[in-house]
């Protein structure tokens, strides 16, 4: 190879170099722009992701506040509707108690009354199958025979001693003891005229008590309907089917509302009076466990 060739060769060679530096400057602003744009939009899908993100945050906490509020009202709910299925079942427990108390009651002062003046009353039960206004019908028509019985055996006192014991024994506020010593001397005086030793006191304090005024109050159960076709073993069925007897297809909260309110009318009439006949039982047996004791 001359001299010539190679100047020319190395000439060439020059300008490639320099052609190559000259592409890489005119594309070195352009590849700049592209990277200034992917960035901007790197930074607006950043932006919009952040706003988004901005969105549903409130969004989620607002659902998650909801659907804890919607869980504890439903807690709450739940508490209070077991709450109130329990006050519903002591309800219909303490009718039904106080059903039976009544014919206990009863027995006891027919026993009394058998045992005392040799009655014969027969003991008289609670029938479960029977309606609450039949069972106290029932009851009614014994504690009725009771008072009877015991009127006639009080006007027979009356007629066969003297006032003024007569007096001490049914109308003085004295005390048991007292009460009993007089009956102890009347009995003395007359010889047994008047029967077994017992049968003036319980006769004239029965007689005396206020018997008609603490019986079922059979007139005041008949203004509740619930009364005439609730079975007196219903009273010991579930809530659920308590609710149902007495209220139908109702709304579940008012139909259990409601049934609590019928349990606790029917207690109201039958808990005072039944209350207060178990005091004069009481008395009864008082006087003759301390006459008892006397002789």
């Amino acid at each position: 190879m001359n001299k010539h060739q190679e100047c020319v060769k190395d000439l060439n060679h020059k300008q490639h170099k320099i052609h190559q530096r000259s592409s890489v400057l005119q594309n070195k602003p352009r590849r700049m722009s592209e990277r200034r744009e992917i960035n901007v939009r790197e930074s607006q899908e950043s932006q919009e992701g952040m706003r988004s993100n901005s969105q549903t945050f409130p969004n989620q906490i607002v659902e998650a506040f909801h659907n804890g509020s919607t869980r504890m009202r439903s807690w709450f709910c739940g508490k209070e509707d077991e709450s109130k299925k329990e006050e519903l079942i002591r309800s219909t427990q303490s009718l039904h108690h106080y059903i039976h108390k009544y014919f206990n009651i009863t027995n006891r002062l027919s026993e009394i009354l058998n045992t005392q003046m040799y009655q014969n009353i027969p003991a008289v039960s609670a029938n479960e199958s029977e309606s609450i206004e039949q069972n106290c019908v029932r009851v009614r028509h014994v504690m009725s025979q009771i008072l009877g019985l015991c009127e006639r055996e009080d006007k027979l006192v009356q007629k066969s001693i003297e006032p003024a014991p007569y007096e001490k024994i049914a109308f003085s506020v004295g005390s048991l003891e007292e009460k009993a010593a007089v009956i102890k001397d009347v009995h003395d005086e007359n010889m047994g005229v008047l029967g077994n030793v017992f049968c003036p006191l319980v006769t004239v304090q029965l007689a005396r008590s206020n018997l008609t005024d603490v019986m079922p109050p059979v007139e005041l159960l008949k203004s509740q309907p619930v009364s005439s076709f609730v079975l007196l073993g219903d009273l010991e069925q579930s809530s659920k089917l308590i609710t149902k007897l007495l209220c139908g297809s109702q709304n579940h909260q008012t139909s259990l509302d409601e049934a609590i309110q019928l349990m606790q009318d029917l207690l109201s009439i039958l808990r005072p009076p039944c209350d207060s006949y178990n005091d004069i039982l009481c008395e009864v047996e008082a006087y003759v466990k301390i006459i008892s004791k006397k002789m």
